[in-house]
This record gives structure tokens, C-alpha cells and sequence, in this order.
């Protein structure tokens, strides 16, 4: 068995993972964003020696998902914006000496992508792409049934393709992104913004405080048969082709994995998605590349976390 852990800017979470991909021994436990890193560090490394403690056999090795860039070979978090003080921080060293196991470190979009394509909804397939759709978008890319990290670790970040270069959202010059057309924001913009134009709808009804509308209530509508959000998760899914087609024609993947809270929408996203996939590309093409969705859920980044570090001991 192997330990995992998957932090995020909410709750850290800690589990074994044995080898056939089942978890156990999973302890939940908040973050606390402003804790200085040691703090943080020490919290996660007592949770950590006591779900070793509870192993059936020795545990020699353990993986970390960071919510950020990092350098794995030196165990680096280079920043993670939403952990106060995370700036090149030797993350796998201090949790190492602290725990007493080695500890490979892993970006979280990555570790979520390899567990699906280990243990989730890519399983068998080697070339495979995993979007996790969320507040922001996350990637990973598995070629050749390896995770493909690149020059800088920065080898899948499809988010950052751009897809519409007339749109003005987005930040730090980078506008026009996947992400800044298909995030969690723009989907609820692009439902208020039909809204606004007198249209009818039962959004109305699902959510009256338009102020706290979100994908979910979006997603139930359409399936309820509302025309304007059925419209909404076809023009968010005619950009998400524009991204997949992009690398699907790149790295010719067999598989594209669809993950995160957004995606959630299950087939009104799919099925659309799907069909503009199809329309941008050759029906050889389309025939060779399936889109599903994610199996593992919240547990995706744990289970990769761990996985990986089973591979790299």
C-alpha cells in the first residue's frame, strides 16, 4: 500500500491506496489557509503518521497533489496562490523528515488525471486527456500511458489554449482562454446575460436569487427541457471542442476525460459536446476518440497522488 494525500485551499485529505486502486483509512480535514507552511505541513504529517499507523503493512513511499505549479524532482511547490506563504517551498523534504517515508509531489490537475487514467474512467485506454472543469480549468495529459509533464511541468495546461480571440475576459493579459470562455463564472454570466434579455426560462424558478446561480441550476434546467440553458451548455461546449480538438489532433489521444464540479452536468454537457467535437473534426477522427465522464470524483486527486508515487519509488 501507498499514502496519498490531496491538498486543496478547503480541506487536506489523506487515505491508502492499495494495488488494485481501492482507498482506505481517508481522513477529511480543513486546511486553513492562513496557517504559515511549517504549520500546515505539520498538520498534514500528523493526520498522515496516523493513517500509517493504520495500515496492514509497512508504508515506505507517499504522494502529494498540490494546488499549484510544481518541480517533482526536487519535491518543489514553486506557489500555490491560495496557501499563504507557498512560494518554493520544498514541500517533499519537510513532509519526508517529518513522516518518515519518501514523498514524491505532484501538481493537483495532474494527480486527479492520473488517478482516471489509472484507476477511473481512462483506465485501459494510453493516450488520454483528463479537463477538470471547475471555478478555473485544470489538465492532464497521459501519453502512451505516461503523465506528460513537459520542459516545465507545464505540459498539459489546456485552460490557457485560446479559443475566441475577440473576447476581452481573463486576467494578466491571457484573455480569450478556455478558461476564461468556459469556467464556472462564464457559464453563469452566459445564462444571466441571456436572462437579461428578456428571455423565459425555469431558472427563474430553480434559482430566484439570480445572484446565487450556479452550473447546477443551469445543468437541472436543461434537463428539464429549458431552452435557453440547453443553449448554455451548447455554446460552452462549442469551445470546449475548440480546446479538444486542439490537442486531440496533437497528441492524438483516445480518450478525453471530463472531471470537476462543471462537468458534473453530466450529458447536457456531453451530448453537445460531443457533437461539436465531431463537426470540427473527421468522422475517422471522431469515431477513435471517446468523451466520458470522470469516474473517481473528489477522490480522483488522492488516488493519483498515491498512484504516482508507487510508480516513481
Amino acid at each position: 500500500m501507498v499514502l496519498g494525500i490531496d491538498l486543496g485551499g478547503t480541506t487536506f485529505t489523506v487515505g491508502l491506496l492499495d494495488h488494485n486502486g481501492q482507498l482506505s483509512e481517508i481522513v477529511e480535514t480543513p486546511t486553513q489557509q492562513t496557517d504559515a507552511p511549517d504549520v500546515l505541513l505539520s498538520r498534514i504529517a500528523a493526520v498522515a503518521r496516523e493513517v500509517i499507523s493504520c495500515a496492514p503493512e509497512p508504508i515506505s513511499v507517499a504522494g502529494i497533489g498540490v494546488p499549484g505549479p510544481v518541480k517533482h524532482a526536487q519535491g518543489i511547490c514553486v506557489y500555490a496562490s491560495n496557501l499563504a506563504g507557498w512560494r518554493n517551498l520544498p514541500v517533499g523534504p519537510i513532509l519526508s523528515e517529518k513522516i518518515g517515508v519518501a514523498v514524491h509531489v505532484l501538481n493537483d490537475a495532474n494527480a486527479a488525471a492520473f488517478g482516471e487514467a489509472r484507476f477511473g474512467a481512462g483506465r485501459g485506454a494510453e493516450d488520454v486527456l483528463v479537463m477538470t472543469l471547475g471555478t478555473g480549468i485544470g489538465s492532464g495529459l497521459i501519453l502512451g500511458g505516461k503523465l506528460h509533464l513537459g520542459a516545465n511541468e507545464r505540459g498539459a495546461e489546456v485552460g490557457h489554449i485560446t479559443v475566441d480571440i475577440n473576447d476581452k475576459r481573463g486576467s494578466a493579459g491571457n484573455v480569450g482562454t478556455l478558461e476564461s470562455v468556459c469556467g464556472r463564472d462564464a457559464i453563469v454570466w452566459r445564462a444571466i446575460r441571456a436572462l437579461t434579455w428578456g428571455r423565459d426560462s425555469l431558472l427563474y424558478e430553480i434559482c430566484p436569487d439570480l445572484s446565487q446561480l450556479t452550473p447546477k441550476h443551469i445543468a437541472q434546467a436543461a434537463e428539464s427541457g429549458d431552452h435557453l440553458a440547453q443553449r448554455v451548455w451548447m455554446e460552452t461546449a462549442s469551445y470546449l471542442a475548440v480546446g479538444i480538438v486542439n490537442v486531440a489532433f496533437t497528441a492524438d489521444v483516445s480518450r478525453v476525460v471530463m472531471a470537476g464540479g462543471v462537468a458534473q452536468a453530466g450529458e447536457v454537457l456531453l451530448q453537445p459536446l460531443r457533437r461539436a467535437v465531431a463537426a470540427r473534426t473527421s468522422l475517422l477522427t471522431f469515431d477513435t476518440t471517446q468523451i466520458v465522464a470522470a469516474e473517481l470524483g473528489n477522490l480522483a486527486g488522492l488516488t493519483g497522488a498515491a498512484q504516482w508515487a508507487r510508480e516513481r519509488n
